[in-house]
């Protein structure tokens, strides 16, 4: 049936209304989820750019500030050994030291010093000659080959960096130097060093506030922090190991510090915020110095100008079918009026008066509609002629006819569910599909002709007759869940939908079944899993820390006792420990009540059940009573607890949401089932039932996950009930 069936029957001007509503709805929606999403890639773009410009601003700053703080030092360096130098020439000069002395000793003292771990000094002349060297075998040697080298012939003075591979390396690494010149024995004194090897000597001083005072957003900001995990600048927390803290949050960090670079979105909640933010984080890495630079911030902060785009477009479409009701009724008005008029010249035609004629002038539709009419009363007796036309039209329709009968076998043929074609009124099967065949386990030959009750399919006789007197009542069924025997006779659980058909003048049912048996298995699995957790953590709680409090709670009072003795006035501080932990037990015994509400005894559920009458009525204010005439016994603590989840459901909805002032359990088991009742005089579920929240969609699937029914309906005068209901399968065994 085509969902715009209904539609049909409305009058014209609720046609025009609602088609103008839904173009200009569509209209209005299609252009701002285009510009929405321009306008999304744009703020997206732009978050990138200023966190990635950002954080390379920061990363040349600190990589200007190193290079600075490591030119200094190599300068110091080596204008002290030149200071030295010219210190033992003057000696030379004055006679003190002959010259061969004075350069050995200012050779010795050049040698004897180190600059980081491997860095050291060494001296050229201007013909690129080695005149001091660490290493013994390149006195004399000359080392023109090499470009800096080259440089500082030229320079004599100066800082230069490059790039320097030691043979029993396989890659090179950045190296810095400082070079002087001393001139009366033509040397070239440079100090040397990796620029890795001078992180300590980087001030982080010089550039933490330029870094701080980066802002993104309202409350986005950088950092720096090396691949260790330790924060080297941050507004909060500088000094700290983040890759040692134990909160889950921090997890991030190891992420930033195996990557080094790249970019990251992660989850953030701060101490004053309800829930967790998404987080976009930039980062890179500064390998001489092995610090990791990054910038963040909050996504939402960014993201503000949408929700003021999503309110513009509400008041655009509230504006737009405001401005259109006015005007759509008038044109309605101008339609329906003259509609009207021509109606009744129908009727008149329809008695036989064939004269009826409408006067019309206009030249629109409407006045083309009326010379139409007169034409056509002029020209009945032509009628016989335009059934050709029909007969026509007629086979066309036979043709598009078998075109849908076609489409439909093929369908019906490969389709993965199990799909048949049975008779309304016993279950005759008249055809199944492969599907269906694989499903059952029958072959074609054992289903065609025979009844549903005949072959047991569905071992719930009362089902079966349900099933087809829905079908009879309603013309369709949607979603049924219902359990169906195989040939083998395996269990399994079918959703089952079915439609009501005419079939060579009798009504049949066309029956859909698809197999979800795996899927209720693995839910089933599922919630035990959840369950069985919940259980283990309120034992724990309740036989390991509780017997851990009472003991510090009686230490607490013979201390206390104690020092009242000696008259101190800290008997009365020990009292107020022992006060505390009395409530920690009443609160961690609550906790463990609540993740283990039926305990592994077949009266669980009713202790629990009255338990949770008394902590409704304590909790919310409401009164609430349990019943239960005769004692009612679950072995099965699966049962006992979603039974005892859907009671709590049901009361809390109540207390909370429907304003209740008196709540009922009522707990009873005859004839072999146990049924469950919550009733309360509160304002009551909608007349059509609760269409949205996850609170009933829950206690559908507990009651699903044991095998209950479950009823949920408004009282006759007012209040809601909720009925759940299943087999004993314990009484059972």
């Amino acid at each position: 049936m085509s969902p715009f069936r209904p539609l049909y029957h409305l009058p014209i001007r609720y046609k025009l209304l609602l088609s103008y509503s839904a173009v200009i709805i569509l209209a209005v929606m299609l252009g701002s989820t285009v510009i929405y999403s321009l306008v999304r890639q744009t703020i997206e773009a732009n978050i990138e750019s200023e966190l990635s410009n950002s954080t390379e601003t920061i990363l040349n700053m600190v990589r200007t500030s190193v290079t600075v703080s490591i030119k200094n030092h190599l300068r110091a360096v080596a204008e002290r050994n030149r200071e030295i130098a010219d210190h033992l020439y003057n000696s030379y000069l004055k006679g003190e030291l002959s010259e061969d002395e004075a350069k050995k000793r200012v050779v010795s003292i050049l040698l004897s010093q180190r600059i980081g771990q491997t860095g050291y000094i060494y001296c050229i002349n201007s013909l690129g000659d080695v005149v001091v060297h660490p290493k013994r075998a390149l006195h004399l040697v000359n080392v023109l080959d090499y470009e800096f080298v080259r440089e500082q012939t030229i320079r004599k003075e100066g800082y230069i960096e490059y790039e320097w591979k030691n043979p029993d390396e396989s890659t090179y690494r950045p190296k810095a130097l400082y070079m002087t010149y001393f001139a009366p024995w033509d040397w070239i004194i440079s100090v040397s060093s990796y620029r890795e090897e001078f992180s300590s000597l980087v001030n982080v001083a010089d550039f933490q506030d330029s870094i701080l005072g980066l802002r993104f957003g309202k409350t986005g900001y950088s950092y720096v922090i090396d691949s260790k995990g330790s924060l080297v600048v941050h507004p909060k927390l500088q000094g700290e190991n983040l890759l040692n803290a134990t909160d889950a949050q921090w997890r991030f960090v190891q992420d930033i510090c195996g990557r080094r670079s790249g970019k990251i979105v992660y989850n953030w909640k701060n101490p004053d915020e309800e829930a967790p933010r998404a987080k976009l984080v930039i980062f890179n890495f500064i390998p001489e110095l092995d610090w990791i630079v990054a910038s963040s911030s909050y996504l939402d902060e960014f993201y503000a100008p949408l929700k003021t785009l999503r309110n513009i477009v509400l008041v655009t479409v509230v504006a737009s079918l405001l401005l259109a009701l006015p005007i759509t009724l008038h044109i309605s008005r101008s339609i329906t009026n003259p509609l009207k008029e021509l109606m009744g010249r129908f009727a008149s035609g329809a008695t036989g008066d064939f004269t009826a004629r409408v006067d019309r002038s206009s030249k629109d539709e409407l006045g083309q509609l009326a010379s139409y009419f007169n034409t056509f009363m002029a020209r009945l007796d032509e009628y016989g002629k335009s059934l050709q036309g029909e007969i026509l039209e007629r086979k066309q329709a036979e043709q598009a006819l078998r075109r849908s009968e076609e489409m439909f076998s093929k369908a019906f043929r490969s389709s993965p569910n199990g799909i048949c074609i049975a008779t309304l009124q016993d279950g005759r099967f008249i055809d199944a599909n492969e599907g269906l065949l694989s499903l059952t386990g029958y072959g074609r030959e054992e289903l065609v002709g025979r009844t549903l009750a005949e072959l047991g399919l569905f071992p719930v006789r009362s089902e079966v007759r349900g099933l087809l007197d829905s079908l009879v009542a309603q013309g369709s069924l949607r979603g049924l869940e219902i359990e169906l025997l195989t040939r083998s006779k395996q269990a399994r659980t079918g959703m089952v939908s079915a439609e009501v058909i005419e079939l060579d003048q009798e009504s049949c049912m066309l029956l859909n079944i698809e197999d979800v048996t795996d899927s209720r298995v693995l839910e089933r699995e599922i919630m035990d899993v959840a369950d069985k957790e919940r259980q283990k953590l309120g034992q724990d709680l309740h036989d390991d820390l509780c017997p851990h409090l009472i003991g510090i709670e009686v230490l607490s009072k013979v201390l206390g006792k104690k020092l009242r003795e000696k008259s101190l006035d800290e008997a009365d501080d020990a009292e107020k420990i022992r006060r505390l932990m009395d409530d920690a037990i009443d609160k961690t015994r609550g906790l463990a009540r609540g993740l283990c509400p039926v305990y592994l005894v077949a009266d669980g559920l009713e202790s629990a059940l009255k338990e949770l009458a008394v902590s409704v009525q304590a909790v919310f204010g409401v009164a609430c009573h349990f019943h239960c005439r005769y004692p009612v016994l679950v072995h099965d603590n699966a049962v006992a607890t979603n039974l005892f989840r859907i009671a709590q459901e049901a009361a809390h909805n109540a207390a909370r949401h429907g304003r209740a002032t008196l709540i009922e359990l009522d707990l009873s088991l005859e004839n072999g089932r146990i049924t469950l009742k919550v009733k309360d005089d509160g304002c009551g579920i909608p007349q059509n039932g609760p269409t949205k929240g996850m609170g009933l969609h829950i206690m559908s699937y507990r009651a699903r996950m044991i095998g209950a029914a479950l009823d949920l309906k408004r009282c006759a005068e007012k209040g809601t009930i909720l009925v759940c209901s299943l087999r004993n399968h314990s009484q059972e065994a």
